[in-house]
C-alpha cells in the first residue's frame, strides 16, 4: 500500500496518491479536491434535479438507468427517493472536505478552468469513435442508456442538456465513485493487494459493467456488437483513469461534454441539414 498524505484522508481512491502529486494549492490540486468538485458539480446537479420533476419538455423525458440503479440501492436500506443520490453525493463531498481539514476557500477561476479541461478531454472519446466506427443506428446512444420514451432526434435543446447532464453525473457516480471505490477497497484493504493492482482491477471491472448497462451492446438474435462494446469498455477505462487521476469533477465534466455533442450538437446539425 502506498503512503497516505496527512492532508488527504483515504476515503476515496482518488485520495490515495502514489508517486508525484500536483503542487499543493495549484489548479490540478484544487480541481481534484472535494470543495471545488462540489462547486463544479452543483449547477449540474441543480439543472438535472429541476428537470427530473418535469419542467423540461412535456414530462416525457427519458429515465436514466444509472439513476434508477442508485435509487434502487437506497431502497435496499429502506430509503426511497428520486433525489437522494444527488443529496448523498453532496453530503459525501462535504464530509470529504471537512475531513481533509482544508480551508473553506473557493478560487473562482478553478470551476471555469475545469469546464475548459473537460471539453478538451473529450478529444480521446472522439478519436475512439472515429477508429472504432460503431454502427450509426446506435451512435446517438453512445454514452447513456435511457428508457425508450423518445429518440435523441426528437429531444428539445433543454431535454438534450438534461440527458447529457444526467448521464455524466449519474453514470460517473455509479460506475466510478461507487464501483471503483468499493472494488478498490475490497482488493487493497480486504485482500491486501497493492494499490496499483486495486486501481487496475477496479477500472477494468467498472468499465465492463459500464458497457454491459448500455443498449445495443448485446441484442437477442444478433449477439454482441463488438465495436460498440469495445467503445463502451474503452470509454469506461478512460473515465476510470480520469476519476483516479483528476477526480470525480473532471470525469463527470468530460462525460457530459461528450454527451452534449451526442444529444445537443449532433441533432442540431442534422436538423439544420
Amino acid at each position: 500500500m502506498s503512503q497516505r498524505s496527512n492532508k488527504q484522508p483515504a476515503i476515496l481512491p482518488t485520495q490515495i496518491r502514489s508517486g508525484a502529486r500536483p503542487a499543493y494549492g495549484g489548479y490540478f490540486w484544487l480541481s481534484s479536491h472535494p470543495l471545488h468538485i462540489l462547486v463544479f458539480l452543483l449547477p449540474v446537479i441543480a439543472f438535472y434535479e429541476i428537470g427530473s420533476v418535469g419542467l423540461f419538455g412535456d414530462g416525457g423525458i427519458a429515465k436514466l438507468e444509472a439513476q434508477d440503479l442508485l435509487v434502487r440501492f437506497f431502497d435496499l436500506f429502506g430509503v426511497l427517493g428520486l433525489h437522494l443520490p444527488a443529496f448523498a453525493l453532496i453530503v459525501t463531498l462535504i464530509a470529504q472536505h471537512v475531513l481533509s481539514k482544508e480551508p473553506w476557500k473557493i478560487v473562482p477561476i478553478v470551476p471555469f478552468a475545469m469546464i475548459a479541461e473537460s471539453a478538451f478531454l473529450t478529444g480521446p472519446l472522439i478519436v475512439m469513435v472515429i477508429i472504432l466506427n460503431p454502427q450509426s443506428s446506435v451512435m446517438m446512444q453512445l454514452t447513456t442508456q435511457v428508457n425508450p420514451v423518445s429518440t435523441p432526434e426528437s429531444h428539445t435543446f433543454l431535454e438534450g442538456l438534461y440527458l447529457s447532464f444526467g448521464a455524466g453525473l449519474y453514470e460517473e457516480m455509479l460506475f466510478r465513485l461507487v464501483f471503483i471505490t468499493i472494488l478498490h477497497f475490497l482488493v487493497t484493504d480486504v485482500l491486501g493487494f497493492k494499490d496499483k493492482v486495486g486501481k487496475t482491477f477496479a477500472i477494468i471491472i467498472s468499465a465492463i459493467a459500464f458497457a454491459w448497462l448500455h443498449d445495443g451492446v448485446y441484442l437477442r438474435g444478433s449477439g454482441l456488437n463488438f465495436r460498440l462494446a469495445s467503445f463502451y469498455v474503452l470509454a469506461g477505462v478512460y473515465f476510470g483513469i480520469l476519476f483516479l487521476s483528476r477526480g470525480l469533477g473532471i470525469a463527470v465534466g468530460a462525460h457530459l461534454m461528450y454527451d452534449i455533442l451526442v444529444f445537443v450538437v449532433m441533432p442540431g446539425i442534422q436538423d439544420q441539414s
